[in-house]
């Protein structure tokens, strides 16, 4: 019996201070579409929650003013300062597709990831298995092939790009929002002031720094219950020390953040084997099967970080702010369930748990110096990681389907998994180590002239080692797929791939002013990237068996690239601005493991794929993009509306998509891909003390994958959701001289996207199936005392929907009678209180 979420009340404490250059936004901008048929039962959501509101306000027995003064009636909107082209500027007066949240609003919001801020962001999408799991597209951009992400990720001048060859993807860290200064989200390609790997955006996230003057301290706690799960608690502190009056100063940031589990593991005994006609195809009544053991939230998690920035102020020019951050992160085991029987329990024949654990740390310096008339400013950073993880896939090695139990492929009746002629238990680990070291050397114009302008040198040395270690105790039971004899080794599937990728850039971009309205922006980035890379296959269930072992030798590849940027702004009035670009971007190739092409499944797939060289390829080319974007800014009404859109389209050249022969991953070149898409997000002051968003994209999306793409729909790229969107209302209204009520509603939706899913038992390469749209609901209401406490009750995933994220079939090895489906939270209810010293 699965358990009832519980309510739970937290306490704790956050700051509202920010960078002194970078005033705080009183809004939060989250961006996304909702769906129309949507809208009725949005619209009951709303008339419900405004009703709660005035309950709740009534029941705080505070004597609140009955009429709403002038003031706050013809409140406008305020301005978030952005670094998004390297020089400050404002959201509205910065000509590019940008969403910016200011640190302040991710904490009345209860944003504490970039996972749940970016759901709300137009044009945004990611899958996530966990903390440290997460991998973000933008506009249709998916880095599902290739060796590189297709979107940047920085933590402040820290370029951190996730590992080369995972099986999960090119996930980042998804690190805890708090005492952040900003989130910017810069949508469409950022090749040249942001390099390879930005084609489809860049995401950064920009912390408070040190305060020279003044001691502060703030703390948070939030305590919460999960539907299915259990209790769930995350504390935050930062404190900041002036350690020298104006000249040098110290902010510590702490977070420990623990969910609790809403997947159950279960252990059945018997077993029972997979049935259907032809046998294999339906997966047996797990369900109903004794339970020998179960684990409730197997995919519980505990984080920890740390944040330590140290800023000197050497002299009224030159300024040196090193920094440290860390973090750890464990859970039990993914969030996702078996397909069959589809409830929120994945399934096992033996025991076996799957943990991940991910470690990152990163050190970094940065120098600025300030002449008459440019900035001169050194970022040096160098980070670690390693992630591990275990993946079981015993059913699945079992399955008829599969033709690797020796009996079975002999005209045998399938061994079982008991007796001492089973199978026997199995599962894998992975591995991926990884560590990069980059330096950025830029200037920067300063000052108010007609003229303004970026210029720098950036250089990388990227180093990625994913390693994968099977294991089979009962191997006479399977088929070394070299012999077609029973295996003789434990050893199932080991791997081990080296990356190297250093890159060398220097980039320019140049505004300037051709009259009071108009202005023009060039820039330009030359990029050359040296690539090194090796595989090696080995163990009886490889390529060629336990035998031969399937070596790529070493793969090294060189390429310079020219990504020009050309940008032309109209300022009609100072409330309103018209902008158009033409920008691009592009990723480096890489290299493919050694397959065969002959045999029983092996030539059937080489077969169907198209290849007339006698080999499949043992590299993939750079993919470039050209967009083209239209978009305006405007602040109508005496600034109480803002109304941002953009029109774009990608011209996705050669794009890096992964194929799936005999279920093995392989990167190819597909001709082209052509996305046309349109993002909006408007914010009003309703007065009243209502605050109105909407926000909205949607894009089409079309692939001409080449003689070679065979996947179904062929068209069809993955993970890709035409449309998307949120709808929120904000509501403030004074409690006497000290107190402000506030609470907040809102609507995400995510429209139907396609993954990869291994249906058909005679197939080579899998199919796309699409997933079903969702919408998730969230609720927080709370009171505000000055500037140092507040309390606020919040219920996430109202209707507790079950969302469907991703496909991810068995990474062991994929078979057609049931896959695990990624999931969301269920509906999490709880207190967040924050105090500030």
């Amino acid at each position: 019996m699965r358990r009832s979420w519980m309510d739970a009340i937290s306490f704790g404490v956050q700051q509202n201070d920010a960078c002194e250059a970078c005033p705080i936004d009183k809004r939060l901008r989250l961006c996304e579409p909702i769906s129309l048929r949507n809208s009725k039962r949005l619209s009951l959501v709303v008339a419900g929650a405004l009703a709660g509101v005035l309950s709740v306000s009534l029941a705080l027995k505070v004597n609140a003013e009955s009429a709403v003064t002038a003031e706050s009636a013809g409140a406008s909107l305020d301005e978030i300062v952005v670094t998004a082209s390297k020089r400050a500027s404002t959201v509205q007066d910065t000509p590019i597709s940008i969403s910016a949240v200011s640190g302040n609003d991710l904490l009345a919001r209860g944003v504490t990831s970039l996972a749940s801020l970016a759901q709300g962001t137009p044009g945004v999408s990611l899958k996530s298995e966990g903390p440290s799991q997460t991998e973000i597209e933008m506009r249709g951009m998916t880095s599902s092939g290739g060796n590189s992400a297709t979107v940047g990720f920085y933590l402040d001048d820290i370029p951190l790009a996730g590992p080369a060859s995972a099986q999960n993807g090119h996930v980042v860290i998804d690190p805890d929002l708090y005492d952040l200064n900003r989130v910017e989200i810069l949508r469409g390609p950022q090749g040249t002031l942001f390099g390879s790997g930005s084609m489809g955006g860049t995401v950064r996230l920009i912390s408070n720094q040190p305060n020279l003057s003044q001691f502060q301290s703030t703390a948070q706690s939030v305590l919460s219950g999960t539907d299915g799960g259990g209790f769930n608690h995350k504390d935050n502190l930062m404190i900041n020390l002036p350690l020298i009056d104006d000249t040098l100063a110290l902010r510590v940031v702490g977070t420990e953040n623990y969910t609790s589990g809403w997947i159950d593991r279960i252990v059945a005994d018997p077993f029972p084997l997979a049935a259907g006609n032809p046998v294999g195809t339906v997966r047996g009544d797990v369900q109903d099967a004794p339970i020998q053991k179960q684990y409730p939230g197997s995919n519980a998690y505990q984080t920890y970080a740390v944040r330590v920035t140290l800023l000197w102020k050497a002299t009224e020019n030159l300024s040196v702010t090193p920094s440290l951050f860390h973090t750890t992160s464990t859970q039990n085991g993914i969030s996702a369930y078996d397909s069959a029987p589809g409830t929120q329990a994945h399934y096992q024949p033996f025991d076996i748990a799957e943990p991940l654990t991910d470690s990152l740390t990163a050190y970094s310096l940065n120098v600025n110096y300030s002449f008459p008339t440019f900035d001169l400013t050194s970022s040096t950073a160098r980070w670690t990681r390693n992630s591990s993880q275990v993946e079981e896939a015993s059913e699945a090695f079992n399955n008829p389907l599969e033709g690797i139990t020796y009996a079975s492929n002999n005209g045998l009746p399938n061994p079982g998994y008991y007796g001492p002629t089973g199978t026997g238990p199995e599962h894998g680990m992975e591995d991926d180590p990884s560590h990069q070291f980059s330096e950025e050397l830029r200037l920067a114009s300063t000052g108010n002239g007609r003229a303004s302008w970026v210029a720098g040198l950036y250089f990388s040395d990227f180093y990625s080692l994913w390693s994968f270690r099977g294991t089979s105790p009962n191997y006479s039971a399977y088929m070394d797929l070299g012999t077609l004899a029973p295996a003789t080794t434990p050893n199932w599937f080991d791997a081990y791939s080296p990356t190297t990728l250093k890159q060398y850039a220097a980039f320019g971009d140049a505004t300037y002013a051709l009259t009071d309205a108009l202005k023009v922006d060039v820039g330009a980035r030359v990029n050359h990237y040296d690539y090194r890379f090796s595989s090696c296959l080995s163990g009886w269930g490889s390529a060629h068996g336990a035998a031969t072992p399937s070596c790529s030798g070493l793969i090294a590849l060189s390429s310079t690239n020219f990504n020009p940027k050309f940008n032309l702004a109209y300022t009609f009035s100072p409330d309103l601005m018209a902008y158009a670009t033409v920008s691009t971007g592009f990723r480096p190739g890489g290299g493919n493991a050694v397959y065969p092409t002959t045999g029983a499944a092996w030539g059937g797939a080489f077969q169907q794929q198209g290849y007339t060289s006698g080999k499949w390829p043992s590299t993939y080319e750079p993919d470039r993009v050209l967009s083209y974007e239209l978009g305006e800014k405007a602040r109508l009404s005496e600034r109480r509306l803002t109304v941002n859109a953009s029109l774009y389209y990608e011209d996705w050249r050669h794009p890096q998509l992964e194929a799936y022969p005999n279920d093995w991953a392989l990167n190819i070149n597909g001709n082209s891909v052509s996305i046309y898409g349109a993002d909006i997000d408007v914010l009003a002051e309703l007065g009243a003390g209502f605050q109105f968003e909407v926000a909205a994209g949607y894009l089409y999306e079309w692939l001409e994958g080449g003689p070679h793409w065979v996947i179904t729909p062929v068209h069809k790229m993955p993970e890709v959701a035409p449309e998307s969107g949120t709808v929120a209302l904000n509501y403030s209204r004074p409690l006497g001289d000290s107190y402000t009520f506030t609470a907040r509603l809102e609507n995400s939706y995510t429209g139907p996207r396609y993954s990869i899913f291994f249906s058909n038992p005679y197939e080579f390469t899998g199919t796309y199936r699409q997933l079903p749209g969702y919408d998730l609901i969230n609720v927080r209401a709370g009171v505000k005392f000055l500037d140092k406490w507040s309390a606020a009750a919040f219920v996430n995933n109202l209707t507790n929907k079950h969302a469907q994220l991703e496909s991810m079939f068995t990474e062991n090895e994929p078979q057609p009678s049931f896959t695990r489906i990624e999931t969301n939270q269920p509906i999490t209810a709880g207190v967040d209180l924050t105090y500030r010293f």
